[in-house]
């Protein structure tokens, strides 16, 4: 990749880099330094990686170094119980009733979200909320394609009944 090549894969896939960081660690200085590192590792190898394949690698990449965050917060006792969901404020909508039960929805799903490991919410995230396709889950995380299928299957189903058992019918 050149480097007029690097500098457009990390104009389009940042903000995607850096949401995948957000969704796995539920920390936003966190994820803003995955997303820093990953994209520092791509300068790095720009030689190796074709442009075409930089989202894959970066998503991949940026999977690897959350899962070495969440084994660092495992060995510190201190940060076993996991990070505070973030609140986040309404946007500003014209039925103050309706905006207090989307923000209420939106806790729910993200603790819900967050209840998930974090091989089986990046698979969530990087489907329902991408739209990547199967086989670029399966690259990106570095698991077999029907892992992926299962994984995804069983994952819908534990937040279907994470969001009942919240009271919410989807």
């Amino acid at each position: 990749m050149t480097d007029e090549g690097f500098e457009r894969a990390a104009r389009e896939h940042r903000n995607r880099v850096n949401s995948h960081a957000f969704w796995l660690l539920q920390d936003r200085e966190e994820a803003r330094d995955v997303s820093q590192e990953a994209l520092m590792r791509l300068w790095r190898h720009r030689s190796d990686v074709p442009e075409a394949a930089a989202r894959s690698w970066l998503l991949r990449t940026t999977h690897r170094l959350c899962l070495d965050r969440h084994r660092r917060r495992a060995a510190r006792p201190e940060a076993a119980e996991g990070p505070a969901l973030e609140t986040r404020s309404p946007d500003p909508a014209p039925d103050p009733e309706r905006a207090a039960g989307a923000v209420g929805l939106g806790r729910v799903l993200e603790r819900a979200l967050y209840r998930l490991g974090p091989r089986d919410r990046a698979i969530v995230l990087l489907r329902d909320v991408e739209g990547a396709p199967y086989e670029e889950i399966a690259e990106t995380l570095g698991i077999p394609l029907g892992t992926v299928k299962a994984a995804l299957h069983r994952s819908r189903e534990k937040l279907r009944e994470s969001l009942i058992r919240a009271g919410v019918h989807p």
